[in-house]
């Protein structure tokens, strides 16, 4: 029974600090990877990927774009109409 709660308190302290991880930039519609220079829409599948420490929010495309980000090839934030 110890095992068991000693898991479950493991579980919930790592999604709550995953959760605060993400949370500051996953408030933008961008993700920048730092590391690579890469931009993202929020829902690219590349984003949960990154490692948080390298997530840099924007706010439009020509912010990243300035700060020298190119786009992702796979989800296009370049090609989307639907975000500024």
């Amino acid at each position: 029974m110890k095992k068991f709660f000693a898991t479950v308190i493991a579980i919930v302290t790592l999604t709550t600090s995953v959760a605060f991880a993400f949370g500051a930039v996953l408030n933008t519609p961008y993700i920048g990877n730092s590391y690579r220079h890469t931009l993202h829409v929020r829902d690219c599948d590349s984003v949960w990927q990154m490692n948080p420490d390298n997530q840099v929010g924007f706010n439009t495309r020509a912010e990243a774009f300035a700060a020298g980000y190119h786009p992702c090839g796979n989800c296009r934030p370049d090609q989307r109409i639907d975000l500024p």
